[in-house]
């Protein structure tokens, strides 16, 4: 089943390593509490977004760029406007501000989930000599996420079928009806989805201490080292450059 959450990079121009789109991942929330400024935002997001593009998400990757374009043009514009309606402009800085303040993270997650396979990540997890007492949880947890999606997908269904309408505004009505018609069910579907996968993972040899092999090439090659190496000079420059000058 295709639950379009996990990709793959079989279109892609460059195969980046997991760990590449790890290290991605961590150095977006280690600096974007430290982005100030517009030229930041923009570096950080348009290296993620060339990811996105060489790594076969063009479509998604383009989208993200215009996205982000168009929020720093929009403060841009609110910061060079006047400010004859504080209130409406102080809100609409707000908005964008918080947009701007989450999108390198949520571009990261983007480049990681949507260009990776589960295989790959336990691969990749493997071959950074993780203990099984970690890798194990994150396994069940991989493959627990799409799981629940195609259980609440059920849910929703059946609910639909019952005549219980599932617009945000019959649930904002009537909260404890969303409460007892649709997350209970959810979460005791989601607490045996669990169990089952937990066991399938030790059914499979999950936590045998013999090393497993694995049809999957995970592999640092010279374009993992070089764009690691700019997401690293990139995260020096916005902590210790960018943060200074402020």
């Amino acid at each position: 089943m295709d639950f379009e959450l996990y990709g793959d990079d079989s279109r892609a121009l460059i195969k980046f390593d997991p760990r590449t789109k790890l290290l991605v991942f961590f150095v977006s929330s280690l600096v974007s509490l430290s982005l100030r400024g517009n030229l930041p935002v923009l570096v950080l997001c348009t290296l993620e977004c060339v990811m996105l593009i060489l790594s076969g998400q063009r479509a998604l990757g383009v989208r993200c760029q215009v996205i982000l374009l168009f929020s720093l043009f929009v403060r841009s514009c609110i910061e060079s406007s006047d400010q004859g309606a504080e209130v409406v402009v102080s809100l609409c800085m707000g908005i964008v501000s918080l947009v701007l303040f989450v999108f390198p993270l949520f571009v990261s997650v983007l480049l990681l989930v949507r260009t990776t396979r589960v295989s790959q990540f336990l691969s990749a997890f493997r071959a950074m000599h993780l203990p099984m007492i970690i890798v194990i949880p994150l396994a069940v947890m991989f493959r627990f996420i799409p799981t629940v999606q195609d259980e609440w997908n059920g849910v929703r269904k059946a609910m639909v079928f019952r005549g219980i309408s599932m617009t945000p505004g019959a649930v904002l009505r009537r909260p404890f009806q969303t409460i007892e018609y649709i997350l209970v069910p959810l979460l005791f579907s989601s607490i045996n989805v669990m169990e089952e996968l937990a066991a399938a993972s030790l059914a499979r040899g999950m936590d045998s201490e013999r090393t497993r092999t694995s049809f999957e090439e995970v592999k640092l090659r010279p374009v993992d080292y070089l764009f690691i190496a700019i997401f690293a000079a990139a995260a020096i420059w916005i902590l210790f450059v960018v943060r200074k000058n402020l």
